[in-house]
């Protein structure tokens, strides 16, 4: 079905232009995080597309197509994954993802329908505008990423002074993003014979790649260029042999480069002065430290996850399930996710793990099958002298892309650029591939085009504008979190939970964070009641949205333990029974989903401490050192199980343990923790030295003053007690009876006059 044959045409490409301009959208709130505005607008506009050219087919009841291999495996690679959805562990978070990555089967399928789409309705004229306007959107995006760093216009542009990100959410994301666009301009810049366009092709050929080196300093995509320039160059189509020569000469000098400063223990003085080009310099060639880096480690945990289930994986954007369930502490660096301070994955950073966890290696096979046979295929169009250097600069593309995805992950405008790669590849290879008719006979049309614009109308509404005003309000909540104004941004949660959405599960989770974040701006160290409370309810709802991620489970052991501490368990001992069954339960899910998870063995302990089982979590902490002795909180509560069996010796040791890796062994929180072991060993001595520390850090907090008034008397300072007591009265003077009544008890005390 040509172009010429549609109504309707400048619909579609303005639809195209729309599409392709995402990349430049993120305003918050109601576009934040920056994938998620994007690929609502992009599933509105292209959904819409899609309704008006299914509308003319059925209208010219035919629909010729000029079918290939890549065409099919196109088509397969959308089946497979539809299957694993259909199988998937998780199957609504497998077709919708969440607005943090803005995954999910649905926007897969809309950018294989996106390449289908431009397949089969752009013609060579069209695609040159396509592409035009795709290289000017990536030099606005470029442009926006130096302001960044500069520092320019910074009322609109927020200041980045290493690495930004542009409007794409993550430097790494700009790089790949740009590095799609790079081969590609480079050879319609060789190509064009127009003096003007061939400047303004190599202009931003030159733009991308400072982008990319020295902005983004990045090198996942630094050896994606690379892998992808050595093919450019020494397989150029035309036999220049300088180029070649001076190809190799650079190669071979970025090797020397390699081994130099990974064997210096420090740049010259120069480099290290110059951010910009001692930094790119530095991550261009730090090879040791890329080797060393987490992503290795959790390369490892993946390879287990996938022998597991090798056929259709866990589902998509369920790599979480797989990686947690074998999920190790021990490799070094695992603890933290790259761009991230949690060990909680949701990608492996690396394509080929993300795919076949995701939906297992057919589909790798399927996903590797496409871009080789486009790669074979695209090798025999270089003959022909028109389509040669596009035909390289595509294949360059997908070199470098593949490489770069090694150690990275797709987001929007990545999928967006290769997407539309792949449509443009189909376009190329299929020339002189006979159109193939498929003919339409359907009773009702006018009754079908009605129901689909229904459907068209539901699917919107349902599924974008509404989850869009719900993540909104959430983005709301949280500026109001930022600016202490706790009230509002509880009222804004309140008002969009009973709102139902595929947005369920992330809503909860949020609404936990803002929770925790409101309580941590009061600087208490104790958790209020109502939060507890709040945070149990949501969780608990959570399960049930989500019973295969692990922390829902944790958090609802966590919140579980709170509402047990709090418990009088003399008072409401039934209550407090069932609490600590379902702790103890919360745990065991937990740890079956993640059996070597120290977050979660660490609230397991906790739980035991309440609840009095001292042996049990002197059991646990020792499994939670075993499993990485790198981890202090484990110490910590090491020390904690020591005090109340008793072992002091062995508790001051695995405190100073702690102490030593890292744990605020010093804070109020952790005084209190102590306070709290003591009081139940009776050990008034260590309590004394306790209060005295956190009277210390809170000089006029009553309640540590009466306890250390009330820890004198017990232990017969009675001088010292008064002496309290007497402080005491000056910070809560209303409570004259009361503290009067404590110095009585104290002999030879006289009362204040």
């Amino acid at each position: 079905m040509e172009i010429k044959d549609l109504k309707f045409k400048w619909a579609y490409l303005f639809g195209f232009f729309l599409i392709l301009a995402l990349p430049l959208l993120n305003l918050p709130p109601w576009f934040s995080p920056p994938d998620w505005g994007k690929t609502i607008v992009f599933r509105i506009v292209l959904s819409s597309l899609i309704f008006v050219f299914i509308w003319q087919v059925l209208e010219q009841k035919r629909l010729s197509i000029k079918t290939s291999l890549p065409f099919w495996l196109l088509i397969s690679l959308l089946g497979i994954f539809f299957l694993a959805t259909i199988f998937s562990l998780d199957r609504n978070f497998s077709l919708w993802g969440s607005p943090y990555r803005s995954g999910g089967f649905i926007n897969f399928a809309f950018y294989i329908f996106f390449a289908i789409l431009a397949f089969l309705i752009l013609k060579e004229s069209d695609w040159q505008k396509i592409w035009d306007f795709s290289i000017l959107i990536g030099i606005l995006v470029s442009i926006i990423a130096i302001f960044q760093q500069l520092g320019l216009v910074s009322k609109i542009f927020i200041p980045y002074e290493a690495r930004p990100p542009s409007t794409l959410g993550g430097p790494i994301f700009l790089a790949i993003y740009l590095l799609l666009l790079t081969f590609l301009t480079l050879g319609f810049g060789l190509k064009e014979k127009k003096g003007g366009k061939k400047f303004f092709y190599f202009l931003s050929f030159l733009l991308f790649l400072f982008v990319i080196i020295f902005t983004t300093q990045t090198r996942a995509a630094f050896i994606g260029l690379a892998i992808g320039f050595l093919w450019f160059f020494f397989f150029y189509p035309k036999k220049l042999i300088l180029i070649k020569i001076i190809a190799a000469i650079i190669f071979l000098l970025g090797i020397y480069g390699i081994y130099y400063v990974n064997t210096q223990p420090r740049l010259p003085k120069f480099l290290e002065e110059n951010k910009l080009l001692g930094g790119a310099i530095s991550r261009l060639f730090s090879i040791k430290q890329a080797l060393s880096d987490a992503r290795v480690s959790a390369w490892k945990v993946s390879w287990q996850a996938l022998k597991a289930r090798l056929i259709l994986g866990y589902g998509p954007e369920n790599f979480s399930i797989g990686f947690d369930k074998y999920y190790d502490p021990s490799p070094p660096g695992i603890e933290k996710m790259p761009g991230a301070v949690t060990s909680w994955w949701d990608r492996a950073h690396n394509f080929i793990f993300d795919i076949s966890i995701s939906a297992g290696i057919p589909a790798l096979l399927i996903y590797l099958s496409l871009f080789g046979v486009l790669f074979w295929q695209l090798q025999r169009l270089k003959k022909d002298s028109e389509t040669a250097l596009i035909s390289h600069g595509i294949q360059a593309t997908s070199i470098g892309y593949l490489v770069a995805n090694f150690f990275s992950f797709d987001t929007f405008s990545s999928y967006l650029i290769s997407f539309l790669l792949i449509g443009y590849s189909l376009s190329l290879i299929s020339e002189d591939i006979p159109e193939k008719p498929f003919y339409f006979k359907v009773k009702g049309r006018s009754l079908i085009i009605f129901l689909l614009f229904l459907a068209l109308i539901w699917f919107i509404w349902s599924f974008n504008i509404k989850p869009l005003q719900i993540n909104t309000q959430i983005n709301s909540a949280k500026y109001f979190v930022e600016s202490r104004k706790c009230e509002e941004a509880i009222s804004r949660m309140e008002g969009i939970m009973p709102k139902r959405s595929f947005l369920d599960a992330y809503l909860r989770l949020k609404y936990v964070e803002f929770l925790a974040d409101c309580e941590e701006k009061k600087k208490m160290p104790q958790l209020s009641l109502e939060f507890v409370k709040k945070g149990y309810q949501l969780m608990k709802e959570n399960i049930k949205i989500q019973p295969y991620y692990t922390r829902n489970w944790l958090l609802l052991n966590g919140f579980t333990n709170g509402l047990l501490d709090m418990f009088d368990k003399e008072e409401s001992p039934e209550i407090f029974k069932e609490l600590k069954k379902e702790a103890n339960y919360y745990f065991e899910k937990a740890n079956e989903l993640s059996p070597k998870r120290q977050e979660i063995f660490i609230e397991g302990i906790k739980t035991d401490l309440i609840t009095g089982e001292h042996q049990k979590a002197k059991e646990k902490a020792q499994k939670c050192i075993d499993l990485n002795p790198r981890l202090e909180d484990c110490y910590w509560l090491t020390g904690l199980t020591n005090i109340y069996l008793a072992e002091d010796e062995k508790a001051q040791e695995n405190i100073n343990i702690a102490g030593q890796k890292g744990y605020p062994i010093y804070s109020e929180n952790s005084f209190l923790q102590l306070a709290k072991a003591y009081i139940e060993t009776k050990n008034y001595q260590k309590l004394i030295e306790i209060y005295l520390e956190l009277i210390r850090i809170r000089p006029v907090e009553p309640r540590y003053r009466a306890s250390l008034a009330y820890l004198y008397r017990e232990v017969g300072q009675f001088e010292k007690a008064g002496e309290e007591a007497l402080k005491l009265l000056e910070l809560v003077p209303e409570d004259k009876e009361k503290i009067e009544e404590f110095l009585r008890t104290l002999p030879t005390q006289e009362l204040p006059r």
